[in-house]
């Protein structure tokens, strides 16, 4: 063994680890010097959640440009804000590299209005719905087409097919009727939350009035979204005239849900 680390193939092969870790160190020192040179380098600042012209002042001092590459929407922050970089902040960089920023949006998306007239008002809620529209109430007005959607309303003026109106618009639908006093089978309720009780009543031609948290049980934003109904102002089954409110309250207390006959109310609503 002790042969062996003086021979000469031991030595060589010494001599050609050194060499290649010299080679290696040496390249490694002249790629980083030839790409961040000392007084040449910049560090990127940390840009999310500034305005615009404020991120365009930070990058200037820090030698470094800007472009905006993308805008998109966000509900609850003013125009012109950063919600993304690239590179991140703390990266090492050339002086004057472009530092790409996507902002939220000046103005409010708009969206096309769906066709829906003469469509049943289930094709036509669905149709408005899943272009980004809310549905608000069911109106009721005498018409030939008894159950079609005959017009839509925002802010109490009409609004035609092909308008563009602003996304999450709350939209009121017109609902035609060949008998002005017709009505509607009022479904059970219970259990549901109050995203999908406002579907169920607007299946049955109503519409959901005042909703009511239990404010023993639901105290948190999170207790809002799995709260769900255990009281309606109006007895599932009963007939009302198309379009009235229904009022709910909401709790998390499963134990207050009350215990009624499905069966029973299954039977007294129309086929």
């Amino acid at each position: 063994m002790i042969r062996f680390l003086f021979s000469k193939t031991f030595l060589i092969q010494v001599a050609l680890a050194a060499m290649v870790a010299v080679i290696l160190m040496f390249g490694a020192y002249f790629f980083l010097t030839n790409y961040a040179k000392t007084g040449e380098a910049a560090t990127v600042p940390e840009l999310n959640g500034m305005d615009i012209i404020e991120a365009e002042a930070e990058l200037h001092l820090a030698n470094l440009s800007v472009e905006v590459i993308d805008s998109i929407y966000e509900q609850d922050m003013r125009g012109g804000i950063i919600v993304d970089q690239n590179p991140r902040s703390g990266s090492m960089v050339k002086k004057d590299r472009k530092i790409y920023l996507t902002i939220s949006r000046y103005g409010i998306p708009t969206l096309t209005v769906p066709n829906v007239l003469n469509q049943t008002s289930a094709i036509a809620i669905s149709k408005l719905t899943r272009r980004g529209f809310e549905i608000g109430k069911l109106k009721s007005k005498t018409d030939p087409c008894d159950g079609c959607a005959i017009g839509l309303e925002l802010n109490g003026k009409l609004v035609m097919a092909d308008s563009k109106i602003p996304s999450g618009s709350i939209l009121n639908l017109i609902i035609g009727q060949t008998n002005e006093g017709a009505v509607s089978a009022v479904p059970a309720l219970y259990g549901l939350t109050l995203d999908e009780a406002t579907l169920i009543l607007h299946d049955f031609d109503l519409n959901r009035g005042a909703f009511i948290y239990d404010n023993e049980t639901v105290t948190t934003s999170g207790d809002t979204l799995s709260a769900r109904v255990f009281s309606q102002s109006v007895n599932p089954g009963e007939r009302i005239k198309m379009g009235s409110p229904i009022n709910i309250k909401l709790t998390i207390d499963a134990e207050k849900f009350p215990s009624f006959d499905i069966d029973s109310i299954k039977a007294s609503l129309p086929l």
